[in-house]
């Protein structure tokens, strides 16, 4: 195995780009210091980080986060695929009855149903979106569905916003951060 060595000092000295200097290494010592700078903004970044917990769905595998919707406890699916977030009628003092009337979307894929138009505060662990427009629907069959309770879900409208989310599997946490 043959290794060249470039002294960090030589490198910055020299003004060599990060690639050049990457490119000039070989073996053991390119995945060290690949190692090192890949470690190095985690590091930094990880105080600006949120960790909130999640759990399988039974049925399907979904992504579910406890969070608290207009002050009450809620299970909601994260829902990157869906363009609305989505809560149960309970959840924002509507009336049951009253969804059935309501416009039904055209478009879309997966999860459709009647819905109206309200404001809601969300909570899901350090993060809060306040007065933000949801969509109110009947959330019975879904929960029938999943063999579990489900409050609706949590849609990219409101995820956009954090910038980044990363999924640990083997921690079970959404990793969410500005």
């Amino acid at each position: 195995m043959e290794l060249d060595y470039v002294h960090p000092k030589s490198i910055a000295k020299e003004g060599w780009s990060r690639q050049a200097a990457m490119k000039s290494l070989t073996g053991a010592a390119w995945w060290a210091i690949s190692a090192a700078l890949a470690v190095t903004p985690a590091l930094s970044q990880a105080s600006n980080q949120r960790e909130i917990p999640f759990e399988n769905s039974r049925v399907f595998g979904l992504f579910l986060v406890r969070v608290e919707a207009n002050g009450r406890p809620a299970v909601l699916i994260v829902d990157t695929g869906s363009s609305v977030t989505i809560i149960s009628p309970d959840l924002a003092d509507v009336a049951p009855g009253s969804v059935d009337n309501a416009a039904s979307p055209t478009r879309g894929s997966g999860f459709r149903g009647r819905g109206v138009f309200r404001r809601a505060t969300l909570k899901v662990g350090c993060v809060t979106w306040r007065d933000r427009k949801v969509v109110v629907t009947d959330t019975r069959e879904l929960s029938k569905t999943l063999g579990q309770r489900v409050d609706g879900m949590l849609g990219i409208d409101l995820l956009s916003e954090l910038g980044v989310i990363v999924v640990d599997f083997k921690n079970h946490k959404l990793i969410l951060g500005p």
